[in-house]
């Protein structure tokens, strides 16, 4: 019979190797991959677009019909999604109070580029 105190090492070393057997996603490469770049979430970055004199950054969220949008130089990052993007009518949704100002006011140009963006890099089958 194991001792109770060595039971919690024991375990503690197979769920470390457990996680560490887990293939995670990449969160960034260095030097940084110029074919698909990979932004601070590990998210892949589909498209780059400057906005009223801002590069944003278009991030595909993996198993969503979204793109996270993040400033590409200021802090805080994150504007917020572009969400619906399969549908006649996607929408902004603003996840940073301190962008609120500036991304409802160039709402009609983020979402316009977000649907390109969607439009060029997802298939349609038509079976």
């Amino acid at each position: 019979m194991i001792p109770d105190r060595y039971t919690t090492r024991r375990i503690r070393a197979r769920y470390i190797k457990a996680l560490n057997a887990i293939p995670l996603p990449v969160r960034r490469t260095d030097p940084p991959d110029q074919i698909l770049p990979i932004d601070l979430a590990g998210l892949p970055i589909l498209a780059t677009a400057t906005i009223s004199d801002r590069p944003v950054q278009y991030s595909l969220v993996l198993g969503q019909t979204r793109f996270r949008l993040t400033f590409k130089e200021m802090h805080p990052a994150v504007i917020g999604h572009i969400i619906n993007l399969d549908t006649t009518d996607p929408r902004l949704v603003i996840a940073e109070p301190a962008h609120t100002e500036w991304a409802v006011a160039n709402e009609p140009a983020l979402t316009e580029h977000a649907v390109r963006t969607w439009a060029a890099n997802t298939k349609a089958c038509d079976r």
